[in-house]
């Protein structure tokens, strides 16, 4: 029966708090009474927002406030047909929300599958359980690699130690005992346990901070942080240019009608219409499309992060290698009985209950009990019984148990339990790991073992081979991010010599440049050493955790793969992190991306992906600001100049969606996998600029004709019109390239829908016929126009190059 200690405390909810035995949990009625009192473990938002945040973040933008409100001044002033341009927002915004809203549906349900599992006692019977099902006093069992999902209280432990870095900053390892309290959040390095747990919800010590793993790193995006702070600067300009050029064109014409039209007009040009919603949707496509290679983003800014990536960082196991191991042959050392050998490793894997790689593949040779016969052959009054274990962990890379009458035995990384390599069986280890062979030593000593520590007079009595299986697609995926420019170093805690042989069979350039991270101190400077070696062996995570940061301050950008409870604080410190679904919670929690079918050629996709959405974005922005360049410039030189401003909102229209709005969503999911150039903005610049300053040189050229032979603002303003949507084609044309049959047919459909607009809707959009005596004026202006937008472009690329060289000398003259 269960052991119903039962507390002097009871909850708020009137259910009395229990203490049940650890082998048989909460009984099923107990569990409900707890979730329907609301003592359950409610998990905090994913990584998608919810549908509301989804419509008020599309709706609820300083853009759409300003068009609301110019369209009710003009509707005030009697010009509703020049509000068309507030249907198209709408259009816009319902786009972007049924576009997210669709992804969101995608994600959410691969989240689902992605979420770590809790194993939970209840009626003596182990169930796998969601995070969100837990229930207060609830039994968990820990074992290696979880992350805790409550604040709970240890009921019973065998060897249990806890990383609480993550929640506290303190990198070490915690042992725990019964009676000790373990923090959600944190995760478990060694050992296992079952544990009650003591706190649900937000009563969590860690709510705010609840899986910190799982919470996003601060966006190192460079093309959201272009574009916000182009918004926050038209933010600034857009309302004051405006009033200042409604009230010029007020003072000068005293029409509040067309005064109110020009502000308008300026003031709608200058927003870039939709640049904010399809980036947006640009990214959540790019989910969504990752979510059907079964790789669930994250965090969405890191698939930006991703496409510029420009070393990854490797993990052998579960990356390199599929994560399962073979066990070779067990090599008996000196005078040891091969029976003897054999059954020190068969109770060592019974004792210490490790859930690791090693350890499956040693049961499986050496199962339970299986050792019974020798041990009664050689030891007559010997146990099987442990007194003392000691887990392994990936800090000590060993692991031990004392049995009474036969002393102490040790199994690990030989560098680790005889870190002064004194033996000539290293000789033996270092054979068998050139070969790419993984070596145990399995050594023994009569002493105790010191709590976590090593007993004194270790032996070894035999080693123990391994050998790691490399994943089929491996190969072929490293050859590709070679291709691409994408520097590969392995960073893993097993030994050097292997991991490198097993590097170099897997086709990883410059893998017989190793280095033994044992050698180098924990918390070293090792900005030279990271870029000298590819293959880093013997590592600790404290030590993975420097690598990125070194590579980091070396101006990389970096991408941290793993699967493993010591891959984590790298994780977090690279710049995009990726985890297979097979690999621990805490890996999982920590990473941008999962990898749902731990097939890590998926990574392809991942990148191809990230830089279609870069290049893509770039291009289409460069479409959006050329708009909003001119209009601001425009707007600035007609609050002085006393003439009306040449365009009405009505007669943008046709410019806005058939060289900027159509295309753009042709243009954003275009398939571009160029490796990006790193110049967000400036590629941007040098697109828009030029255009931008062609159409404001054709404007004011028309403005002279108008003002020298009196003719009429329709007409000027039709011309403005036809020119500016022929330089909007021109650059529609550049952006577009390579052109395809596909992106041909699309620019000859808009030019032809540009051209039929004048002949069959002009009166609607109040533009004039374009077959009259002005086609002097315009059909030059037509000619010179792509000339002298391949010029500007020239001139401003010249500039542009000389002020990096200007920047670089500057910064080379810093001391």
């Amino acid at each position: 029966m269960a052991r119903k200690n039962k507390q002097q405390i009871t909850s708020p909810s009137g259910f009395e708090r229990l203490s049940p035995a650890p082998d048989r949990g909460l009984t099923a009625a107990q569990a409900t009474l707890r979730a329907e009192a609301g003592a359950v473990n409610t998990q905090p938002q994913g990584v998608t927002p919810t549908v509301g945040r989804i419509v008020a973040k599309n709706v609820l933008t300083l853009f759409n406030m300003i068009n609301l409100g110019l369209a009710v001044l003009l509707i005030l002033v009697g010009h509703p047909e020049n509000t068309l341009f507030f249907g198209i927002a709408i259009c816009n915004t319902a786009m972007g929300i049924f576009q997210e809203l669709r992804a969101k549906r995608t994600l959410d349900k691969l989240s689902i599958l992605a979420q770590s599992r809790v194993t939970v006692i209840r009626d003596g019977k182990a169930l796998e359980l969601d995070q969100g099902e837990i229930v207060l006093d609830d039994i968990v069992r820990l074992t290696t690699g979880n992350q805790i999902p409550a604040d709970a209280i240890v009921v019973d432990t065998a060897g249990l130690e806890v990383d609480e870095s993550l929640l506290t900053g303190e990198s070490d390892n915690i042992r725990k005992k019964a009676g000790d309290k373990v923090l959600s959040g944190s995760f478990v390095t060694a050992g296992r346990a079952h544990v009650r747990v003591a706190a649900v919800g937000t009563d969590n010590y860690a709510t705010a901070l609840t899986v910190e793993a799982k919470k996003e790193k601060k966006s190192r995006s460079r093309l959201m942080a272009t574009l916000n702070n182009i918004i926050k600067v038209l933010t600034i300009v857009i309302v004051p240019v405006g009033l200042l050029l409604f009230w010029n064109q007020y003072t000068t014409s005293g029409d509040v009608q067309a005064s109110v039209l020009g502000a308008a007009a300026a003031m709608i040009g200058m927003i870039p219409e939709g640049l904010i919603l399809l980036t947006g949707v640009t990214m959540t496509v790019g989910a969504m499309n990752l979510a059907k290679r079964k790789a669930l983003v994250q965090a969405l800014p890191s698939i930006e992060t991703l496409a510029r990536v420009d070393v990854l960082c490797l993990d052998k196991t579960g990356t390199i290698t599929d994560g399962t191991l073979t066990m070779e042959e067990l090599l008996p050392l000196g005078d040891t009985a091969v029976e003897e050998a054999e059954a020190a490793v068969a109770d060592l894997m019974a004792a210490l209950k490790d859930e690791n790689a090693t350890a499956a593949a040693l049961r499986a040779r050496y199962p339970a009990g299986s050792s019974a016969e020798a041990n009664a052959a050689t030891a007559a009054n010997a146990t099987t019984v442990a007194d003392a274990t000691v887990p392994f962990s990936s800090a000590r890379k060993w692991s031990g148990a004392s049995f009474p009458g036969r002393g102490s035995f040790v199994l690990g990384a030989p560098g680790f339990v005889f870190p002064e390599r004194e033996g000539d069986f290293f000789r033996t280890v270092d054979d068998y790991a050139a070969r790419g062979f993984r070596v145990l030593c399995l050594a023994r000593s009569d002493g105790p073992f010191q709590e976590d520590r090593l007993p004194e007079n270790l032996r070894c009595i035999a080693l123990v081979v391994l050998s790691d299986t490399i994943r089929r697609e491996a190969p072929g995926t490293f050859k590709f991010f070679a291709g691409e420019g994408v520097t590969l170093k392995v960073i893993s805690g097993d030994d050097p010599l292997t991991v490198a042989t097993i590097a170099g069979k897997a086709g990883i350039a410059g893998a017989e440049r190793y280095v033994d991270m044992s050698n180098q101190p924990e918390d070293g400077n090792f900005t030279r050493l990271v870029e000298e070696n590819a293959v880093f062996g013997r590592v600790s995570p404290r030590q993975k955790q420097g690598l990125l940061r070194a590579l980091r301050e070396n101006g990389h950008t970096t991408c941290m793969t793993g699967d493993g409870v010591n891959d984590v604080l790298a994780m977090k410190e690279s710049d995009c992190s990726v985890a297979m679904i097979a690999g621990s919670d805490a890996a999982r929690g920590a990473s941008d991306f999962v990898l749902m079918s731990s097939d890590f050629s998926a990574m392809i996709g991942v990148l191809r992906e990230g830089r279609r959405v870069i290049n893509n974005i770039e291009m289409v922005s460069a479409l959006y600001l050329v708009k909003t360049i001119y209009s601001t410039l425009l707007s600035l030189l007609y609050i002085f100049l006393p003439y009306p401003y040449p365009f009405a909102p009505l007669q943008m229209t046709p410019i806005n969606s058939l060289t900027v709005g159509i295309p753009s969503f042709f243009l954003a999911l275009r398939a571009n996998y160029q490796r990006p150039e790193g110049k967000f903005l400036a590629g941007i610049l040098e697109r828009s600029v030029p255009a931008a300053l062609t159409v404001v040189f054709n404007i004011l050229v028309i403005q002279l004709a108008g003002i020298f032979f009196e003719l009429p603002f329709a007409q000027t303003a039709t011309m403005n019109v036809f020119l500016t949507g022929a330089v909007g084609f021109v650059l529609l044309s550049r952006v577009s390239r390579p052109l395809t049959g596909r992106f041909k047919g699309m620019l000859i459909a808009l030019s032809g829908a540009f051209i039929l607009l004048f002949l069959f809707l002009g009166q609607f959009f109040m533009l004039e016929s374009l077959l009259t005596r002005n086609v002097f004026f315009y059909l030059p202006l037509l000619y010179v126009s792509p000339r002298m937008f391949r010029f500007l472009g020239r001139l401003v690329r010249k500039l542009e190059k000389w002020w990096a060289k200007r920047k670089e000398k500057r910064r080379l003259r810093i001391p």
